[in-house]
């Protein structure tokens, strides 16, 4: 016990030196430093003066930066659940010693980790020490992190910091040939990313039918909180445009701006999605999907709002419910898949997306479920 005590006040007495050094080169450059996660009282082996020199090797990661990191990558702490994703379909998830709440909230689906022992909530809330205190080697985040942040304060103790965005639709294959070579899993990597290819080039040519694009509206979580370009949720715009649609609010001037509720009444648009997260903490995904009383309460909501029921897309029935995380499987291609079978029925009729759907969670080393896809009756 002594001997852990004089290891905890040892961190934390580099961590406060580190956040005092940024602090005061912060202030000498006019900006304010970006804070540190209060210290948690665990601590972090430290090497001995005559510790053998690791193997190192650069690595290009998936924002394209060169990266020089310990080799081979044995012991990865990974923040968001795409990102595990992938991993884990490359078949190197057993380097991976720790995830985020975010992620590790799924017990079922990620019974490998302990919720009590995460690297913080998600990619912009991570507590360094307790990421050091683990011995990790590499930070995986995405691009829509802090990782700037997280570079400077892990940098100190040895940890590299490595991007991989495994919701980036737009540039997936990349981000899955980043994880084949930060784990040299490159063979795996390969089959995933023809997994990838064959499924989108399939929905590209069953799209090259469609003579007279449709208009969709998309919802996620809050009423009238919606995918606009250059935001959070571009993802799931690039997702409505992957599948042939128009996004009634696909307009990058939009961003930063509250929806009107009256648009949606003048676009009048042929398809509305909800995208649940279901029994999961908000905004994120897992394994099991929300209930039938769910779907009905969120359904029953939606079309009660002033003007709903006269909309075409609730007369006909295709207001559709989904969740994150069958939507945004694989670089929310399924959410694609679903999404262009639901708007072009005839055109994609040679498309199964809950085949596509079940396979993935075959990648992913679970059974296939159910219940994630629910239409107003």
């Amino acid at each position: 016990p002594r001997v852990r005590r004089q290891r905890q006040m040892c961190i934390r007495d580099r961590f406060l030196a580190l956040t005092l050094s940024l602090s005061l080169l912060a202030g000498c450059g006019g900006q304010e430093a970006q804070s540190t996660p209060a210290p948690t009282g665990t601590t972090a082996p430290t090497a001995t003066p005559d510790a053998e020199e690791p193997t190192t090797k650069v690595v290009v990661d998936g924002l394209g930066r060169e990266v020089e990191i310990p080799w081979p990558v044995e012991r990865a702490v990974v923040a968001n659940r795409y990102n595990s994703e992938l991993i884990r379909a490359c078949g190197a998830i057993d380097r991976v010693i720790a995830v985020d709440t975010n992620t590790a909230q799924d017990r079922v689906y990620w019974s490998q980790f302990d919720p009590d022992n995460v690297i913080g909530k998600g990619q912009s809330e991570l507590n360094y020490e307790k990421i050091v205190d683990l011995g990790a080697q590499v930070l995986i985040t995405p691009k829509n992190g802090t990782y700037e942040q997280d570079q400077e304060m892990l940098e100190p103790f040895g940890i590299k910091v490595l991007v991989v965005t495994g919701w980036d639709n737009a540039d997936l294959v990349n981000q899955i040939e980043a994880v084949g070579r930060i784990f040299d899993v490159e063979e795996k990597a390969a089959e995933l990313r023809a997994f990838y290819e064959e499924n989108q080039q399939k929905l590209d040519a069953c799209l090259a039918n469609v003579t007279e694009k449709k208009t969709v509206y998309w919802e996620y979580g809050d009423p009238y909180t919606t995918c606009i370009p250059g935001t959070s949720n571009d993802g799931w715009h690039n997702m409505l445009v992957s599948a042939g649609a128009i996004n009634i609010f696909g307009d990058e001037s939009l961003a930063g701006k509250d929806i009107d509720p009256e648009a949606i009444l003048l676009a009048d648009p042929d398809l509305i999605i909800k995208t649940s997260s279901g029994p999961a903490l908000k905004n994120t995904g897992v394994y099991t999907p929300p209930t039938q009383e769910m779907y009905e309460e969120i359904t029953a909501e939606m079309v009660s709002r002033p003007g709903w029921s006269d909309l075409k897309a609730v007369q006909n029935k295709n207001l559709y419910c989904t969740t994150g995380f069958c939507a945004g499987g694989l670089g929310k291609l399924i959410g694609a898949l679903y999404t262009a079978t639901w708007l072009y029925p005839d055109e994609c009729a040679d498309i199964d997306p809950d085949a596509v759907f079940g396979e993935w969670m075959s990648m992913q080393e679970v059974g296939p479920i159910e219940g994630h896809v629910y239409r107003l009756p």
